[in-house]
């Protein structure tokens, strides 16, 4: 194990271990988007951030995440931070909702891997998108800009601006217009 991971990412993980058990402790959002720019996080602030959980901060780390003006983050959502994640301008985590920027299966001798290789994308959520409470958005998706993002769904593939996509996985139901 030691050999594959190496070294130097145990002890960024054991780093950024430690940041995370301070990022859990604060109380209230502006601390935390504080906490987030001191360790290199674009964002605003006028974001909101709940009690978000990170994985992989020992990879791009804070750097690769970048949140626009007024977005919020719900408590429990979980943001991948292997590869880079843009959240923009006025969008919306649902709580639980899981944003990832990764596939992985294991270990480099795993038996799934020669099928499913390893990938870091870059995610891309756009302005004013709204992702429903335990959705998922699968690494590499971009979702364009005023999207509704359903409860539960799973979003494998990138969606267009102005729609609503619903189920397993994420397909589109209708067009959102506006009067």
């Amino acid at each position: 194990m030691l050999k594959e991971i190496g070294l130097a990412r145990l002890i960024r993980y054991f780093i950024f271990g430690l940041w995370d058990l301070a990022f859990g402790l604060l109380p209230w959002s502006p601390l935390r988007v504080l906490w987030m720019k001191l360790f290199g996080a674009k964002i605003s602030w006028s974001s909101v951030v709940d009690k978000v959980n990170f994985m992989n901060l020992d990879r791009t780390g804070l750097p690769g995440l970048s949140l626009g003006s007024k977005v919020f983050l719900g408590t429990g959502s979980i943001i991948d931070l292997a590869g880079k994640v843009d959240i923009e301008d006025h969008a919306t985590v649902s709580p639980g909702a899981i944003i990832l920027s990764h596939l992985s299966v294991g270990f480099s001798d795993h038996p799934l891997i020669k099928h499913y290789p390893k990938k870091v994308e870059k995610t891309v959520i756009g302005v004013g998108v709204f992702i429903g409470a335990n959705a998922t958005v699968l690494s590499g998706v971009t979702i364009g800009k005023e999207t509704m993002v359903g409860a539960g769904s799973v979003v494998t593939k990138n969606i267009p601006e102005k729609v609503l996509v619903v189920g397993v996985p994420a397909e589109i139901k209708k067009k959102l217009t506006y009067v």
